[in-house]
């Protein structure tokens, strides 16, 4: 009597760990398909530097200048190599929204920029772009993504944003 109870309770806990397994990957499949069609809808670029130069000219009005300070991944030990972070400096009259410039007329704005396989998009942070960097890998969306940077931070560089005239 006491071995069909116990099979039967194994036996729903698999099949409970089986729903459960189901669930988060159609979850994760969907949650990524649907932030990566937003940020194709938004537009696609060769580079992530072009992708940040572009809402860069959509966010600012006035620029008289655009510095790339950073264009690597996000992460330091390599993994996700189709997962970037931007950093730049813009100088500019104001945001496109009407708001001043911060310090001198320069605001230093970082922004994610994921590699697809038909080129580069923007995510927002607040999309989680390393999680959907990760199930982008585990579903073959990934473009191949480079694990050095393209800009890398020079050491001329000031340590804080916006000092260089």
């Amino acid at each position: 009597m006491d071995r069909p109870s116990g099979l039967r309770f194994a036996l729903a806990v698999i099949i409970v760990l089986f729903a459960f397994s189901i669930v988060v990957v159609f979850g994760a499949w969907s949650y990524t398909s649907l932030q990566l069609a937003r940020a194709r809808s938004h537009g696609v670029y060769t580079t992530a530097e072009e992708g940040m130069r572009e809402l860069l000219g959509t966010g600012y009005a006035g620029i008289t200048r655009v510095d790339i300070l950073y264009a690597g991944p996000n992460s330091f030990n390599g993994s996700q190599p189709h997962v970037w972070y931007v950093i730049a400096e813009v100088r500019a009259s104001r945001r496109a929204d009407g708001l001043a410039v911060g310090d001198r007329g320069c605001d230093a704005p970082g922004s994610f920029f994921i590699q697809t396989k038909e080129g580069w998009v923007h995510v927002s942070e607040g999309a989680f772009p390393e999680f959907v960097g990760l199930w982008m890998s585990v579903f073959g969306l990934a473009g191949p993504g480079r694990s050095t940077p393209s800009t890398d931070w020079a050491p001329s560089q000031p340590a804080r944003f916006c000092q260089s005239a």
